[in-house]
């Protein structure tokens, strides 16, 4: 299965990444980056069943010490797209707006 990026999961995750290394070590930031590693193999692997749905084919996994919520949907059977990265200290209707 393939594992692609919308643009804005892309930008998202860049803006997270820039935030977290203000707030985390190195060591920390490691972790978080691996542990998106980690989902993408299990998605790439046909594992989202454990994944929490949010509404309309997306769903949701918490990554890094819970701050950063990775939205997906699997488009086809051999598709699933990165939606988002959300920080969680931000405000969740801006969720809404980014995954129209």
């Amino acid at each position: 299965m393939q594992v692609i990026y919308s643009e804005i999961a892309k930008s998202s995750l860049k803006e997270n990444i820039k935030f977290l290394k203000r707030l985390w070590t190195p060591f920390e930031l490691d972790i978080f980056l691996s542990d998106i590693e980690i989902v993408l193999k299990n998605l790439k692997n046909g594992n989202f069943q454990h994944y929490k749905i949010e509404k309309k084919n997306i769903c949701s996994v918490l990554i890094g010490k819970r701050h950063v919520k990775m939205y997906f949907r699997k488009e086809s059977e051999e598709l699933i797209r990165v939606l988002l990265f959300f920080e969680m200290r931000q405000d969740p209707k801006k969720i809404a707006q980014l995954l129209k």
